[in-house]
């Protein structure tokens, strides 16, 4: 069986950018020492480590929206839980770029979710979440 996911990796087009975001903006911390001419950055997320890796393609795709229905297949999203949603947007309102307003989730079993969506500086769609479960 397997224990835990230990690591999950994101594509970027300019290394720098997205670790001054996810470590600067964020505060995520560095895995390994980061060092920008090796065009790679590993950042600790709790109990996962993020790989963001540099790539010379060149396609653009349309950004993920906050409807799943809409976008293409593949991973979505990350969502990082936080233990109070209004002080991490307070915290981070001026310095990201919001793709929704707050959106609640209710399940039938009593757990029931507020988030948020972000962009990252390329358009990668993550979440700030508070689980109530």
């Amino acid at each position: 069986m397997y224990a835990r996911i230990d690591n999950v990796d994101l594509l970027c087009r300019d290394v720098g950018v997205i670790a001054d975001f996810y470590h600067g903006v964020l505060g995520l911390p560095f895995h390994f020492p980061f060092e920008r001419e090796e065009g790679w950055v590993a950042l600790d997320a709790g109990n996962l480590t993020i790989f963001i890796f540099e790539t010379t393609h060149e396609a653009d795709l349309p950004r993920r929206t906050p409807v799943n229905e809409v976008n293409r297949p593949g991973w979505d999203s990350l969502a990082f839980e936080v233990e109070d949603l209004d002080a991490e947007i307070a915290r981070l309102d001026g310095q990201v770029e919001w793709a929704a307003e707050i959106i609640e989730w209710k399940h039938p079993s009593g757990a029931w979710y507020r988030y948020r969506p972000i962009y990252d500086p390329e358009g990668n769609m993550f979440y700030v979440t508070e689980p109530h479960r």
